[in-house]
């Protein structure tokens, strides 16, 4: 697998390569020279590094996890704990990174609805507000039907709940619970949403992630390439 044109890193294997360089590839082509192009490129680049981001600590949390398992001593749950908390933040960041890029992508086209020059401009931007802008400039066009699939997929939603509140409010517990058998306990829950700390709380969110944001930049590619 090729690495990243832009920055020259090794995508993981669940990362949406083929879409993301689809985009990277027409938006060079034709602005690579404008006076925004940096702010594209920085959001393309963080998105590319946020989703690494959490996989690396994904991948650290399962380690922890077949090493000391779902109810270790202090320091390890500390350790599992701040693996969760980097890969749902990171994870969310990338979609944060994906929308202002397509914000600044934006800006080449319709520069007057798509304001990125000043650092207020700049700070104002989300996935929430590049949508609207998307509405108001682009009313006709199909990304807008990709974006409102994102914005109501509850894996997405999941997504931002989870990153707001272990950002925002909480580091969660844990439920343990014990069997009557040798085996047979439940799996020990987060007391986050109640989700299983097993070994497939960590592949079936990365898998969203990559699916969310695939389709995100496959929409995009279409919308570049109706504007050539």
């Amino acid at each position: 697998m090729a690495n990243l044109t832009l920055n020259g890193l090794a995508p993981h294997v669940d990362f949406p390569l083929g879409p993301y360089e689809t985009v990277h590839a027409a938006v060079v082509a034709r602005w690579s020279t404008a006076a925004l192009y940096q702010q594209y490129s920085g959001a393309w680049n963080a998105l590319a590094y946020r989703f690494h981001g959490a996989v690396e600590a994904g991948a650290k949390f399962q380690k922890s996890l077949r090493d000391s398992g779902s109810q270790p001593a202090p320091q390890q749950r500390f350790q599992q704990e701040e693996a969760l908390f980097n890969f749902f933040s990171n994870g969310f960041a990338a979609f944060e990174a994906l929308f202002y890029g397509l914000f600044a992508i934006g800006s080449f086209i319709d520069p007057g609805a798509f304001r990125l020059e000043t650092q207020k401009e700049q700070q104002r931007v989300s996935p929430s507000y590049a949508n609207e802008t998307f509405k108001r400039a682009f009313a006709s066009d199909p990304i807008l039907s990709a974006f409102a699939n994102l914005f109501s997929d509850p894996a997405y939603q999941r997504w931002r709940d989870m990153r707001n509140v272990l950002t925002h409010r909480a580091a969660p517990g844990r439920r343990m619970y014990v069997g009557i058998g040798r085996n047979d306990a439940p799996a020990v829950e987060w007391k986050l949403n109640g989700s299983p700390l097993d070994a497939a709380l960590v592949p079936g969110h990365q898998a969203e992630l990559a699916s969310l944001i695939a389709d995100v930049l496959s929409a995009t590619g279409t919308f570049l390439a109706t504007r050539a």
